[in-house]
């Protein structure tokens, strides 16, 4: 289940269109910035998705953004990976993958907001 939640519009008129997500096996939040700087968070449940399915929801989510950080355990973290790059054709639109602890949607748009600086 994915839910959108409009969180505080950026100033700039030209942002590049980001995304900061934490995943593991059972749910991901992401914090989305589009090109107007508009910044919105979601989270998506895996539910009784397979987790080819799953991951390709979350990507969904993510969409075709300039950058791209990917939070979370190792295997969650680069399955993520591995799958935004099959569907985007993109590796260097991930500016950071690394391992980390669970991080709610607020710290998410902080690293957004430096990531957008």
């Amino acid at each position: 289940m994915t839910s959108m939640q409009a969180l505080d519009p950026a100033a700039s008129a030209a942002a590049a269109p980001s995304a900061v997500v934490w995943i593991n096996g059972r749910q991901a939040f992401a914090a989305l910035m589009s090109h107007d700087g508009h910044i919105s968070t979601c989270e998506i449940t895996r539910g009784c998705l397979t987790r080819p399915s799953y991951l390709a929801q979350v990507v969904r989510v993510i969409g075709d953004r300039q950058r791209v950080v990917i939070l979370g355990p190792s295997s969650d973290r680069l399955a993520l990976e591995r799958e935004y790059v099959a569907i985007f054709r993109r590796p260097d639109r991930l500016v950071d993958v690394e391992p980390a602890g669970l991080m709610a949607p607020d710290d998410l748009v902080d690293r957004l907001r430096t990531l957008a600086a």
